[in-house]
């Protein structure tokens, strides 16, 4: 029988990029697959696995060395170190055939050989930035045995960064899609009818608008209440277990009292692609989730360079060929209020960027084609 391990020692984002393929090899009478998780809190996972009739005991818990716990209770941390907890448990993480990881956590895993366990990387998200395709990222890469990716484009990147003589790609399509499709999304976020702005400001230093522009944008929505905001930052600006978080607080209290503004520091709303359903125009920086959105169909978006990029021929910023880039948020007003006359010029633009991004096959959801390329590469010598 061959044994799978996905590795989750993220943030619940990464849940729907992986739930549908397990869920699949879970089902498999071939296979025994299991969730490798530290000892935290893990309601959404299985609210998430309940979706799919998957009981919680499909859910490894690693804990971590006594001490640490001891430490960690002390210090009133709530998120123990990956590195602890992959040491205590190497041995029987090394026991699996694959092991499938959602973000680069690879890294912990001391495999004498690279065919055991053999490495899978599930490509999140299908947008545009530079990771993982530089230099810095190419020594990782090559340790995977297999990366599984939404569609052309993110081979495409990848391919243009190559080589990587160790590492097998395959396009499987976008399997938060499958996930997607089993939650609600159509929900009513305001008490009213007015458009809705989503803005995802990105959590890097150097890729970001918030720092710039997020509270004066909040300031704009606060006073411009004939739109709707949605300020929903990659979990990762704010939240208290990154290496930098931003303090909750800097965001005034008027803010989430006003009836026009939605603040989601990380819910699941966040991740389920609830808001991308909802909203009526993007704005943001290099957030892939620009594509979750587009995926509903030609709609307005807006791209804060906050940078100064030269973004103009950079392949990693493809997505703000989609829609209007400005540098300032002068004249955001007029943007918003004219969007049905400059969406025209985006509109086919953004079907040929969904096509290229997305590989959706009608016969056979993303989810099972994730879990046939895991399957195969086990079975593989």
């Amino acid at each position: 029988m061959i044994k799978v391990g996905f590795v989750y020692f993220e943030k619940i984002y990464i849940v729907p990029h992986f739930i549908g393929s397990f869920a699949e090899l879970y089902k498999d009478p071939n296979v025994k697959a299991e969730i490798l998780a530290p000892d935290i809190d893990h309601t959404y996972l299985y609210e998430a696995l309940k979706l799919y009739d998957i009981p919680k005991s499909a859910v490894k818990i690693l804990p971590t060395y006594l001490y640490k716990r001891i430490a960690y209770k002390i210090q009133k941390r709530k998120i123990p170190t990956n590195r602890y907890v992959f040491k205590k448990h190497q041995k029987e993480i090394l026991d699996y055939d694959v092991l499938a990881f959602g973000v680069f956590s690879h890294v912990y895993v001391k495999r004498k050989n690279r065919n055991k366990p053999k490495f899978v990387f599930l490509m999140h998200g299908a947008g545009d930035s530079d990771y993982p395709f530089t230099d810095e990222y190419k020594p990782l890469v090559n340790e995977f045995n297999l990366i599984t990716t939404s569609g052309q484009k993110i081979n495409d990147l990848f391919a243009q960064n190559g080589p990587y003589p160790n590492t097998k790609f395959k396009i499987c399509g976008y399997q938060k899609l499958d996930f997607v499709k089993k939650v609600q999304k159509n929900k009513k976020l305001f008490n009213n009818d007015k458009p809705i702005v989503l803005y995802i400001p990105h959590f890097r230093d150097n890729l970001t608008s918030f720092f710039k522009f997020g509270l004066d944008i909040l300031e704009f929505f606060y006073q411009n209440k004939e739109y709707n905001l949605i300020f929903a930052p990659h979990m990762n600006l704010f939240n208290a277990t990154s290496k930098r978080p931003l303090d909750r607080n800097i965001i005034d209290q008027k803010y989430h009292d006003a009836e026009n503004i939605l603040i989601d520091f990380g819910s699941s709303n966040s991740v389920d692609m609830t808001y991308t359903y909802n909203a009526d125009i993007y704005l943001g920086d290099v957030s892939s989730q620009v594509y979750e959105f587009l995926l509903q169909g030609p709609k307005p978006a807006i791209f804060l360079n906050a940078h100064n990029f030269d973004w103009q021929n950079n392949v990693h910023f493809q997505n703000w060929q989609l829609g209007k880039v400005i540098d300032n948020i002068d004249h955001l007003k007029e943007i918003l209020d004219t969007r049905d006359q400059w969406l025209k010029e985006y509109a086919e633009k953004q079907k040929k960027a969904i096509a290229y991004s997305f590989d959706i096959d009608p016969n056979k959801s993303a989810s099972k084609r994730v879990a046939e390329a895991i399957k195969e590469l086990a079975l593989s010598r």
